[in-house]
This record gives C-alpha cells, sequence and structure tokens, in this order.
C-alpha cells in the first residue's frame, strides 16, 4: 500500500465512495477519461552590502499544513485536482519528444518549478538535457514506456510499462520517481493497483492544458490546486507564457506538485 501526504485534502474517489486524503494527445488534449476522481563589521572595515533577488510573485511556498497520510486500499490515489485552499496551481510537462534548448532558459527566467512527466525512451535519449532541467527547478516522473492505452494492453505489459521506468529513471537521475501518469489520462483500478505495488505515491491527471499558446481550463477559470498539463513541443515557451499570464492575471501562485504528494 502506498500513503500519501498532502498539503490540504486531496479528493479520491476509491471503490464507489469518497475516501478523504491528502493526455495526452499528441494534438489537442481532452479532458482525461477516467470519471473516477474529482477533482488536489567593524568600523575601520569598508562598508558590506548583502544583495537578494527580488521575491518571484509566481512562486508559491511549500505548504505548511500537513495532514494525516491516507489508506487507499492497495491502490495509488487518482488525482486531477489538489484539493487545496491555496492560490496555487501547478506546471506538469508530459512526453519530451522535442528538447528545444531555449526551454531550460526560458524556465529559469521564469523561476518556477514544474513537473516533468517524460516517457522513458525521451528520458534514456539525453540525459544531460533533463538534468539540466532539474538544476532549473524541475523534478522529473514518470510516463510509461512507449505510450499505449494501458486499458487495452494485458496485465504483464501494463506492468512493465509503469514499474519499468522507476529503476531506469532513478539509475539515469538518482531520484526514485514517485508520481505516474498514465498516457491520454486513461487510468483504471488495475493501473492504480499495479502503481502501488511499483511505489508510487500517485496517479496524475489534470484539469486544464496548453496547445498552441492558449490555454483551455475544463472549469474555464483557474481554480485552487489545479494541475496544468503542457508538452515537450515547439510551442511550449508560448504555453509557458500564456499560463504565466493568466496565473497573474487570477492571483495564483505556481507550486511543487510534489509538495503537495508525498510519499510517506
Amino acid at each position: 500500500m502506498v500513503a500519501l501526504v498532502v498539503a490540504a485534502t486531496v479528493t479520491v474517489i476509491l471503490a464507489g465512495r469518497v475516501r478523504p486524503g491528502g493526455h495526452d494527445a499528441r494534438g489537442g488534449d481532452p479532458p482525461p477519461s477516467d470519471s473516477s476522481t474529482t477533482s488536489i563589521g567593524s568600523s575601520t572595515s569598508a562598508p558590506t552590502t548583502t544583495t537578494t533577488n527580488p521575491p518571484n510573485d509566481l512562486l508559491a511556498p511549500p505548504p505548511t499544513v500537513v495532514p494525516p497520510s491516507v489508506d487507499a486500499d492497495g491502490m495509488a490515489p487518482l488525482v486531477r485536482r489538489v484539493d487545496t485552499t491555496d492560490r496555487v496551481v501547478f506546471i506538469t510537462i508530459d512526453d519530451g519528444n522535442i528538447r528545444n534548448p531555449s526551454y531550460p532558459d526560458h524556465l529559469a527566467r521564469l523561476g518556477v518549478p514544474f513537473t516533468s512527466f517524460l516517457t522513458q525512451p525521451m528520458a534514456k535519449a539525453d540525459p544531460a538535457y533533463w538534468k539540466s532541467m532539474v538544476e532549473r527547478g524541475g523534478t522529473i516522473q514518470t510516463h510509461t514506456i512507449s505510450h499505449p492505452n494501458l486499458r487495452t494492453v494485458g496485465a504483464e505489459r501494463m506492468r512493465r510499462e509503469i514499474c519499468e521506468p522507476v529503476m531506469t529513471f532513478t539509475a539515469l537521475f538518482g531520484a526514485r520517481p514517485t508520481l505516474f501518469r498514465p498516457p491520454y489520462g486513461n487510468s483504471s483500478d488495475a493501473v492504480r493497483r499495479v502503481a502501488a505495488e511499483c511505489g508510487y505515491a500517485a496517479v496524475v491527471l489534470w484539469t486544464g492544458s496548453t496547445n498552441v499558446g492558449k490555454l483551455t481550463m475544463q472549469d474555464v477559470v483557474l481554480k485552487p490546486g489545479d494541475i496544468i498539463l503542457m508538452h515537450y513541443r515547439d510551442t511550449l515557451d508560448a504555453d509557458l507564457d500564456d499560463l504565466v499570464a493568466r496565473v497573474r492575471a487570477e492571483g495564483f501562485r505556481i507550486g511543487r506538485l510534489e509538495d503537495y504528494l508525498r510519499a510517506q
């Protein structure tokens, strides 16, 4: 069983009941099709001066409230939105097919945390690039090997697609992944059970996505705890700029997803 510690309640619907706790496509992204979640000196010395960077108005502090962990009945919690009163949203970026040299610098200028959900071949293709992303505030989580619809594959392949990247990414990046995103948002009880058995704290979906520089929210406006889906595509810089504009305009900040969804 996997326990999930969150900074506020993540609403998880398990086996037909609500238990408190707490894609992607290669074109436009529909909402995840799984409906089982709700939305988580001295006087003679030269004077010394201390310089500090100005505060980043986008950066959310880590959460301060951590409620008890949740027993998820042997399945990793399925999280579409972190149910929190903090006015915070989360950036997640999928796949890794395009590794534009501009992306690390653009993210560094924004100075915000982000979570990369990478497929295994893309992670293995350029580990140095992804390590540079970590140096700029990112974290790396998993998104299967070959990006299948996990609802249509057999049990053996499902386990390999979900579990093998854990060991691969740990070896590549020196940190064990704790979050898993199923391709196309297609989760199931079987996916969640395998994810728990392989050590994931949560299966992560989303509440909004960006395409061609435009953010589309399932609920129109941003809400506390929204998880935003992006992709490593040619439009990523524009997608980030559009999200940042929305975050500022609507009075939100950007948090680190792993601070809210922590394995225990």
